[in-house]
C-alpha cells in the first residue's frame, strides 16, 4: 500500500521580509521617541471641535490621516485604470 501524505514545509521569510521587519521596528521606536519628546499641549480646532492634545500625537495623527487619504486615492486611481 503506497500512500503519499502531503508534507508540511516550513518556509521562513526571506532576507527582504527580515529587513522590512527590522525597518518597521526602527520606525516604531523613532515614532515613540518623537511622541515622547513633543509633549507640549496644543489646542486643535476643527469644524467646531476643540481638542487639547500633545503636539507629537497631533502630528502623528495628521500623518496617519494623510497616509489613509493617499491609500484611498491611489486605490481609486488603480480601480479606474482597471475598469477602463
Amino acid at each position: 500500500m503506497n500512500t503519499t501524505e502531503p508534507t508540511l514545509s516550513r518556509r521562513s521569510g526571506g532576507v527582504g521580509a527580515k529587513l522590512a521587519l527590522i525597518a518597521a521596528g526602527l520606525l516604531s521606536i523613532a515614532l515613540l521617541i518623537f511622541v515622547l519628546q513633543n509633549t507640549v499641549h496644543t489646542t486643535i480646532n476643527f469644524l467646531g471641535w476643540n481638542a487639547d492634545v500633545a503636539q507629537g500625537i497631533s502630528l502623528l495623527a495628521a500623518a496617519v490621516v494623510g497616509g489613509v487619504i493617499a491609500l484611498v486615492v491611489s486605490a481609486a486611481i488603480r480601480l479606474r485604470k482597471t475598469v477602463s
